[in-house]
């Protein structure tokens, strides 16, 4: 995730296009609940891949997740998060929910599910709703983004910066308002960078900027070779290739970004 500071700091529900982002600083705490054994940690201490930051989220059981009660009749929802679907037994498995109120009735207005081959947004329990489905890198982190508006189209990117490209696929959102937001589900999944807007799409983070700097250069490959060798977790993204560790096949891939490859 982001930073420490970011991670226990919340700030939800801001006036305009921003509900919040959720940097765990390993630590749940950001949440409303934690259910099910969910647990943020490093990858040095708990062995919990991360796709930026210094920690992610981990679901040991099923049905675990964490919740996020500050929406508050919400009818248009954007979020952005990162899923990692290696290890998860096969089935179907719900890994995002938005609920109708704050408590734990089925009550969704949609929700997203991982069949162990794609990633599908149902959103049948609203009225008027429909779902779609768009193919996921089983062994990969997957860039999820959505964006619902109650009456409206809604849509879906798989693995496509929501900022620059066309959605990967769209939906009827059907009707209804938005309170409760949960994440997990899967016995181990795991979660990075969630974030929630009003009106504005995220997009994805800066591949390859493992200090956090906003831009791509030497001083990333430095960054990346000192989380490889032990000596500091880079808190930006240094999982260039988001193959769920890093390596030195991060560092190979942020010189291609580097050289312009």
């Amino acid at each position: 995730m982001k930073t420490a500071t970011r991670l226990i700091t919340l700030t939800v529900l801001l006036s305009g296009s921003f509900f919040g982002s959720f940097a765990l600083a390993c630590s749940t705490d950001a949440w409303t609940t934690a259910a099910g054994g969910a647990i943020a940690g490093d990858p040095v201490v708990e062995g919990i891949a991360r796709v930026s930051g210094t920690c992610g989220l981990k679901i040991p059981t099923d049905g675990g997740h964490v919740a996020d009660n500050s929406p508050a009749d919400e009818t248009v929802f954007i979020g952005r998060f990162y899923f990692y679907p290696k290890g998860i037994a096969a089935g179907t498995n719900t890994i995002f929910a938005a609920l109708s109120d704050e408590g734990n009735s089925d009550s969704d207005v949609f929700r997203i599910d991982y069949d162990g081959t794609n990633i599908i947004l149902d959103a049948t329990a609203a009225t008027g709703g429909g779902s779609t489905s768009v193919a996921a890198d089983t062994t990969h982190w997957n860039l999820i983004e959505f964006s619902w508006t109650s009456g409206g189209q809604g849509s879906l990117w798989v693995n496509a910066d929501a900022l620059t490209e066309g959605a990967s696929s769209t939906f009827a959102s059907g009707t209804g308002s938005i309170d409760r937001v949960e994440m997990g589900g899967a016995e181990g999944a795991l979660f990075d960078d969630y974030e929630s807007h009003r009106s504005l799409a995220v997009g994805s983070l800066l591949i390859g900027d493992s200090n956090g700097n906003g831009s791509i250069n030497v001083f990333d490959l430095i960054s990346i070779q000192n989380d490889i060798l032990g000596n500091s977790l880079a808190n930006g993204q240094p999982d260039c290739n988001l193959n769920g560790s890093v390596n030195v096949f991060d560092l190979i891939c942020t010189q291609n970004i580097i050289l312009g490859n």
